[in-house]
């Protein structure tokens, strides 16, 4: 069964993480991907510190694609780039505000060309007010949008996350917006603008925290072990066991009574019944479940719980999430062929379609493995390539 974007085409200005993994999704979909990367090669190929290429970095955010090398500053490199726009659906990038304006890649001249075309962009701020022309990046993106003030525990830091949620969440709704230009499109045959920012993202992400803050006028608690505005009545956070950690999610009170009594704390649901009682005892019910979950190992107290049905799970590290068969038979994660690295594991795509995890994905291109390629089919003859290439657009 094809995927669903099969024929459709994007040319691909981004760099680094969040237009990037935006485009990387669109690939999954089955989009073709042409990369437009100096040629130099754009910085992510260099992220994380590895010598021998590529970096987890690159393969995390450019896998699948077709890379073009073009010095797009050349006005060779500009014709290069107005003839691809004829012939793709989408433009995506995520420079520097004002960038692709300066290069004549703005949306008003690039529509010009091909009025059916989507235009995205992602930026750190958005498109409006008086900070559009401020470059940002994901820790700009967390700082801004209030959730390092969410993470960790009360007097401490503030903390960003482990991951790069800013970029990656950034992505997702990048991705998001040009599928429903896309949907537009065929329905009236018109293009679109699309614009996503990093602080916008987390705002959306962090939607009913901000609801709360502006219906009650409090600011809620640090996360710490939980979240701050379900641990207060339900127990909503992680636990030690004796051999790692779980996580429980939600339990209220017919599922508190019942962890109390796969516990042997039976007194403690007695003492506090409902949802009030538990409000005002926070303290001393943690420390009691803490102690008994201790007591036991991962395995055991996530099968017993779960056979009550009480939400719960392991706190996974990377390589138990490598090694996970759940993770692998969704494709969730996939193996990708790489001509020296072998047969590597790799974060795969977390979007199946007709029940058919992609279980192997292709690995990132080599820097300008395409141009040539790309060249011909836009009419460039064999010697106006070697003309290009000795001119230094390509």
């Amino acid at each position: 069964m094809g995927r669903p974007l099969e024929g459709i085409r994007v040319l691909d200005f981004t760099w680094a993480q969040q237009g990037p993994y935006a485009t990387v999704l669109l690939g999954d979909m089955g989009a073709e991907i042409i990369k437009i990367e100096h040629r130099e090669g754009e910085r992510g190929r260099g992220v994380g510190g590895r010598k021998a290429p590529p970096t987890p970095y690159f393969v995390a955010h450019d896998r699948g694609k077709h890379s073009v090398a073009l010095d797009v500053r050349c006005p060779e490199a500009r014709d290069i780039v107005y003839r691809f726009v004829e012939q793709v659906d989408v433009v995506v990038s995520n420079m520097r505000p004002g960038a692709m304006d300066r290069l004549g890649f703005d949306y008003d001249t690039l529509s010009a060309i091909n009025p059916g075309l989507v235009y995205a962009c992602g930026s750190a701020f958005g498109p409006h007010g008086d900070l559009t022309q401020v470059p940002g990046n994901d820790i700009i993106g967390q700082a801004a949008g209030g959730v390092m003030l969410r993470s960790g525990s009360d007097g401490g830091s503030p903390t960003p996350t482990g991951a790069a949620i800013a970029d990656q969440v950034g992505a997702l709704l990048l991705c998001s917006g040009i599928l429903a230009a896309l949907v537009k499109r065929e329905r009236t045959g018109e293009g679109e603008q699309v614009d996503v920012s990093l602080y916008g993202s987390q705002i959306a992400l962090q939607s009913w925290e901000i609801n709360n803050q502006s219906f009650t006028g409090k600011s809620s608690p640090r996360a710490d072990l939980g979240h701050p505005l379900l641990t207060p009545r339900a127990v909503w956070r992680a636990f030690q066991t004796n051999d790692g950690w779980i996580v429980i999610g939600g339990a209220t009170t017919e599922k508190f009574a019942a962890l109390c009594d796969e516990l042997g704390l039976q007194d403690l649901a007695d003492r506090y019944p409902n949802d009030q009682a538990r409000a005002s005892g926070m303290t001393e019910i943690m420390p009691e479940l803490e102690a008994a979950i201790r007591t036991g190992s991962n395995e055991k107290w996530i099968a017993r719980f779960r056979a009550r049905d009480i939400f719960c799970g392991p706190v996974q590290t990377y390589a138990e999430i490598l090694d996970d068969s759940q993770a692998r038979a969704n494709g969730y994660i996939a193996t990708m062929p790489h001509p020296t690295l072998g047969q590597m594991l790799i974060a795969g795509c977390p979007i199946e379609f007709g029940r058919q995890p992609l279980t192997e994905l292709a690995p990132p291109p080599e820097l300008g493995d395409s141009t040539e390629r790309y060249l011909t089919k836009l009419g460039y003859s064999w010697q106006d390539i070697e003309d290009l290439r000795g001119a230094s657009v390509i």
